[in-house]
């Protein structure tokens, strides 16, 4: 195990240029991946741990395809296209979450909590494995071990660290700052977060929010998805699971067969 410093700083070592393992085109109708499939059938809903989650069947679901992207260099999930599946999910008895910089993870694993629904107390190390993985330990509220399994994308690409610290979290304080007063640059900002740190539960959750307030369902319930994964526990479990069932029953199912290319301005809340 390699203990971190006070500042939660991780001894990454760069490892050199890696294939895009999150690119995916849509070609004919059939999806294809650059370097490595989607994770989708790496994980079985069904597992007795996930029914243990009690999460509603909604999040258990995966899109296929949201859009067709082009590449975008040191981007983990342009346009923020990638399945959820490939974003959160569980192996084991932990989440498995994807990310890039090491501060990122810090705050998205004391945002994010215990998986028994308790507060992260402390981190006490991680462990970097040769499968591009960063294993995050903790210390619960309750007394409980807890860890996340993170999926790096691109480890030990400095630029994509410094660019979270530098941009992506002064971005995301003034996303929360301004949610109600304007939300159409919150969304704006939280969609740059979340393409290059697309398991953030706070941007989920600022998404997930202010799509249903629009009234676009495919946005909010592929944030709230994504956020209910990450954190399965958390006491807005049933108020979300009510509001989409109520203003978005239709598209709580994924489509499994897209007519044409979805890419979509986002939309305009008005006054």
């Amino acid at each position: 195990m390699i203990l971190l410093s006070k500042k939660h700083k991780l001894p990454y070592v760069a490892t050199g240029k890696e294939p895009r393992s999150a690119k995916l085109f849509l070609l004919a109708g059939t999806f294809f991946a650059t370097s490595c499939a989607s994770l989708q059938s790496l994980w079985k809903p069904e597992d007795l741990f996930v029914k243990s989650l009690q999460l509603p069947a909604w999040v258990l679901d995966s899109s296929i395809k949201l859009r067709v992207f082009n590449d975008t260099p040191n981007t983990a999930n342009p346009e923020d296209a990638l399945p959820e599946d490939d974003i959160a999910f569980y192996s084991g008895n932990a989440r498995v979450l994807m990310a890039a910089s090491p501060a990122a993870m810090k705050d998205i694993y004391k945002m994010a909590g215990c998986l028994d629904g308790t507060e992260l107390v402390t981190i006490r190390g991680n462990k970097i494995t040769e499968n591009q993985e960063d294993i995050w330990y903790g210390i619960c509220r309750s007394g409980a071990s807890d860890m996340v399994v993170f999926k790096v994308f691109d480890m030990g690409n400095e630029s994509l660290y410094r660019l979270y610290e530098e941009e992506l979290l002064p971005s995301w304080e003034e996303a929360r700052k301004i949610m109600q007063t304007n939300p159409e640059k919150a969304m704006r900002l939280a969609n740059r977060l979340v393409e290059h740190e697309p398991a953030h539960p706070g941007a989920r959750r600022l998404l997930g929010s202010l799509y249903l307030k629009s009234g676009y369902c495919l946005g909010a319930v592929r944030n709230y998805r994504i956020y209910l994964r990450i954190m399965p526990h958390t006491p807005e479990k049933g108020k979300i699971d009510a509001l989409l069932n109520k203003s978005c029953k239709d598209g709580l199912v994924p489509k499994k067969k897209e007519q044409k290319e979805f890419s979509e301005e986002l939309p305009h809340l008005g006054e």
